[in-house]
């Protein structure tokens, strides 16, 4: 995982130097994994930390989840992202991007929004920096917006331009054996009923959890789309990345446990940003979350603490 320390900072307040921050990482079970790198573009600079992830633990492939958990060990403030909570515009009928859902295996949430009149263009240089220190290049704000809460939140997000979409509905279905379709990068891939995929009027737009399709690509001209944030059967996107040899982003952080709640968070992050940065008018869409997942309460024995840690604590 790689952290521009000036983005972690934005969510933990500490001065302690980027080699500092490299121990305690360390402690943490982060390890540094190459040198410490400098980032520079212009007036923004920062060093990076390239961190190991051995464990499967997707919240570590995210700055916000790297945040958290220094900050608890470093017993200081962690500072929540703003979010965009406002109830959106309510969509009229033929407004409305009718989601249906046709593998319920392979799907455990799809949450979206629809933006209309926005402006596609240019992303700030803030987060052109932040990407790029990352290792993502810039494409344009919609793209980058979505690249960039994926980075921050460690859920991907994609977006898909409306007027490209011949029935404002999105099908989501297990692929046909021998199925093609052409990726973002202009790579055709051939599919088979391991896979899942979103789909308009029958015809493949994304490969589900893996890579988005460029017939509904985001352009310059592109004014209205609809934005989702999926969550998936991990096991599916795991087999499916291996056999077409796709890794990527997504897949690294798809074929891990993440939590359903996950992409409430990580849309509301996104409203405001595009509204920010392309504005135009957001509309409630439809969140299609059949079973949604209860909270549990466990309680955690000192005992227990101690005897799998091999340590002994004393209560402040």
């Amino acid at each position: 995982m790689k952290i521009p320390v000036e983005w972690l900072k934005q969510y933990i307040k500490t001065d302690k130097s980027t080699e500092e921050l490299a121990k305690s990482f360390t402690l943490l079970g982060l390890m540094l994994d190459k040198p410490v790198s400098e980032y520079h573009d212009g007036k923004y600079q920062t060093d990076i930390l390239d961190l190991e992830h051995r464990m499967d633990r997707s919240d570590w492939l995210s700055i916000t989840g790297c945040a958290r958990d220094l900050a608890a060990f470093e017993r200081v403030d962690f500072i929540f992202p703003e979010l965009y909570t406002r109830e959106g515009k309510k969509p009229e009928a033929n407004q409305l991007v009718n989601i249906k859902v046709d593998c319920p295996d392979m799907v455990n949430r799809f949450n979206t929004r629809v933006f209309r009149n926005i402006r596609v263009g240019d992303s700030p240089e803030w987060l052109k920096n932040r990407l790029q220190a990352y290792g993502i290049p810039s494409i344009n704000n919609i793209v980058d917006i979505t690249n960039y809460v994926m980075v921050k939140t460690g859920q991907p997000m994609h977006a898909q331009d409306l007027s490209k979409l011949k029935k404002q509905e999105i099908v989501i279905r297990k692929a046909r054996k021998g199925e093609k379709m052409v990726t973002l990068l202009g790579e055709t891939v051939e599919l088979d009923d391991g896979n899942f995929v979103l789909t308009q009027n029958d015809v493949p737009t994304v490969l589900g959890g893996i890579v988005g399709g460029q017939s509904t690509g985001i352009e310059k001209t592109t004014t209205d789309i609809v934005l989702d944030a999926g969550n998936y059967n991990q096991v599916a996107i795991r087999k499916a990345s291996r056999r077409l040899k796709i890794q990527n982003e997504t897949v690294l952080r798809y074929d891990k446990f993440l939590h359903p709640d996950l992409t409430e968070l990580a849309i509301h992050r996104a409203t405001k940003l595009i509204l920010d940065l392309a504005g135009g008018i957001y509309y409630t869409n439809i969140d299609w979350y059949p079973n949604p997942q209860t909270h549990k309460k466990y309680i955690l024995r000192m005992e227990r603490l101690e005897k799998l840690s091999g340590m002994h604590f004393v209560k402040d």
